[in-house]
């Protein structure tokens, strides 16, 4: 492959789409990762890429100016952010899920750094994320991430990002589905510390000598523990489920990237 300008345009447009939508996705934006060391795979990433990805109109880059070229960059920056985005909301709502259980269990003011948001979340949210996230490599989610990272110049060559009506839909309706993956996975778990709370009445009505503040803490959290660990292999189905439904999803989203 001869090296001209046209060819490094190329490259940088492609590396464009891949190096943003690599920076938001599970695994690969991970914030403990050092920023060489995630530049470096998107550049060898869209160096593999390069050989078969070609401009649409056959405009030629080599005669381009800056404004011109600029036009195409921000169209590819903005569908590497909606590729990227889209397939970490699964992980919001499993991190959803942890903040609602913390809470119940009475861990709302306990709270760690995350580094992939740098925000203050529940212990529990983050023992959650990094379950699901072990789940996902588990059954090569990372691989399906670059595939269709990879398919994704096959349905929007480069120069033709369309955000479509179509698209912006479909994002923000698998943004509402957040809610509904957190209820799901919190469900076991809220059940169970449902009925403690229940019995934990039942018992201070009956026995109101005992204090039950004193008594329910330490209850709720055990009870709390035992069931998040008991509903882990529920976590594993409902991840897969989710994630098998997310595929098509996705693949959606890359078709109407094109349009």
């Amino acid at each position: 492959m001869e090296l001209s300008l046209e060819l490094a345009l190329r490259w940088t447009l492609v590396f464009l789409r891949v190096a943003t939508a690599l920076a938001v996705m599970p695994v690969f934006g991970y914030r403990g990762l050092a920023l060489p060391v995630k530049a470096g795979l998107a550049a060898f990433v869209a160096l593999l890429l390069l050989p078969t990805i070609t401009l649409a109109g056959g405009t030629d880059l080599g005669r381009m100016g800056l404004p011109t070229f600029m036009g195409l960059a921000l169209p590819e920056i903005l569908a590497g952010l909606v590729l990227g985005m889209t397939t970490h909301f699964l992980f919001y709502g499993v991190e959803m899920a942890g903040q609602l259980i913390g809470i119940q269990m009475g861990f709302g003011i306990v709270a760690v750094l995350d580094p992939m948001t740098e925000t203050q979340v529940s212990i529990i949210s983050q023992l959650q994320y990094l379950f699901a996230i072990l789940i996902f490599l588990s059954f090569n989610g990372h691989h399906f991430l670059l595939e269709g990272l990879a398919k994704s110049y096959s349905a929007a060559p480069l120069g033709g990002v369309s955000l479509s009506s179509g698209l912006v839909e479909t994002v923000v309706r698998l943004a509402g589905d957040i809610f509904v993956a957190a209820f799901k996975i919190a469900a076991p778990v809220t059940a169970a510390l449902l009925l403690t709370e229940v019995a934990l009445g039942i018992l201070a009505r009956t026995v109101p000598q005992m204090n039950i503040f004193i008594v329910g803490f330490p209850l709720k959290i055990g009870v709390g523990l035992l069931a998040l660990a008991l509903s882990w292999p529920l976590l594993s189905y409902v991840l897969k489920m989710l994630w098998k439904s997310f595929q098509g999803d996705w693949e959606t989203i890359i078709g109407l990237l094109g349009r």
